[in-house]
């Protein structure tokens, strides 16, 4: 059989690498090992995709070795994932720092990016995210909505944009 042009191969190889990033992502492997290594190998993951063009740190600290329901950590390391995106794709950040705290009650995370900022005037309530086409902060409210975490967007025209999130056990001791 003839060879297939090596036009279309290599959009063929290409769109393979991509199915297989998705897929992995999916359930991020390093989330098996807790909140704190998967937020570790995504800052590591995303300044390898940027070939370190974008200062991207991951400074977690975690008390012993605290795990959570796994509900609760896929959908916080989304939130922080979104927010890294965000700041690639639209911010045009040149630095990311994702900081936080895991004690064995509760969640505190923070995506700083020294980006562009939210334009003036974002609607930051739900609906109107969502008509306003801002499905990625709609997402991320959702999520962290669904395992009953808060969530706070902080953002100024070309000074950047922050997420803190937080989530506490409802367990009793």
């Amino acid at each position: 059989p003839d060879a297939l042009p090596l036009e279309f191969q290599e959009s063929f190889d290409g769109l393979i690498f991509r199915l297989r990033e998705i897929v992995k992502d999916l359930r991020p492997p390093m989330l098996s090992y807790g909140l704190k290594y998967a937020l570790d190998g995504l800052a590591d993951n995303l300044s390898e995709r940027t070939h370190d063009t974008v200062q991207i740190r991951s400074e977690v600290r975690a008390a012993e070795d605290c795990r959570y329901p796994e509900i609760v950590e896929r959908n916080l390391y989304r939130i922080v994932q979104e927010s890294c995106e965000n700041a690639l794709k639209y911010a045009r950040a040149r630095s990311i720092h994702i900081t936080g705290e895991l004690t064995p009650r509760s969640i505190d995370l923070h995506v700083a990016d020294d980006g562009i900022g939210f334009k003036e005037g974002i609607d930051l309530r739900l609906e109107d995210m969502v008509v306003n086409k801002h499905y990625g902060l709609a997402g991320m409210q959702e999520r962290a909505g669904l395992i009953g975490a808060a969530i706070k967007f902080d953002s100024e025209q070309n000074k950047g944009t922050q997420i803190q999130g937080h989530w506490e056990t409802k367990d009793s001791i």
